[in-house]
């Protein structure tokens, strides 16, 4: 067991996040992975059960059942990275990061006047970015940024999305270092916004423009 946490996403002075949960981890400890990682989004039941046990340890708040049937059901997209594990004398396809999102409509407060007076009469849309996370095994590798490449890369395809934004407590340093490294910028502290392990916290809200 670790003396630090396990993600940066508990608060610096929780005493929950010492210990992994997922079974993944010691497959990974004990087989050997495959160097090919596949993007895709989730697909079945086995894919939820896997990002349930990761968002344990990822995050200090739990969701409901509802939200992982939506990411199920398509009508909150993913994106999840897989592996191929060999494990002795069998393969395992294993999730190491997911990322859950909306399309909301857009918020005149995060929008440019341009954009307020000329296309106020079109059905503007923003991705709002629910949750993302990596196995611990493998940040650094740029999985994260690939994930939020794919977000990125509808913008070219769709000239009703405008932006990308999300929410983030404010002791998440790593989070606000990949963030800023990824082009995105504070917007807005929202005060006394998430409600963690009996403390109250304000949150950032990240923003990303195509241009």
């Amino acid at each position: 067991m670790s003396n630090q946490r396990l993600s940066q996403s508990f608060p610096p002075t929780s005493q929950a996040n010492f210990q992994y949960i997922s079974e993944s981890h010691e497959l990974i400890q004990f087989g050997q992975c495959s160097d090919k990682i596949t993007y895709r989004s989730i697909q079945s039941k086995k894919d939820l059960k896997q990002v349930k046990k990761l968002h344990q340890e990822w995050f200090p708040i739990q969701y409901q059942e509802k939200f992982y049937e939506s990411a199920l059901n398509g009508s909150n997209p993913s994106i999840v990275a897989e592996i191929e594990v060999q494990v002795f004398n069998r393969k395992e396809k294993i999730i190491i990061a997911a990322l859950i999102y909306q399309i909301r409509y857009t918020k005149y407060k995060y929008m440019k006047w341009r954009e307020i007076f000329c296309e106020f009469w079109k059905n503007l849309t923003a991705i709002y970015i629910m949750t993302i996370g990596v196995m611990n095994e493998f940040r650094g590798k740029g999985i994260a940024e690939k994930m939020i490449d794919q977000l990125k890369s509808q913008f070219l395809i769709n000239p009703q999305l405008k932006y990308i934004y999300l929410d983030m407590v404010i002791y998440n340093e790593i989070g606000m270092k990949f963030y800023q490294k990824n082009g995105f910028q504070i917007v807005r502290t929202k005060r006394q916004h998430y409600n963690i392990e009996s403390n109250v916290y304000d949150a950032y809200v990240y923003l990303w423009r195509a241009n």
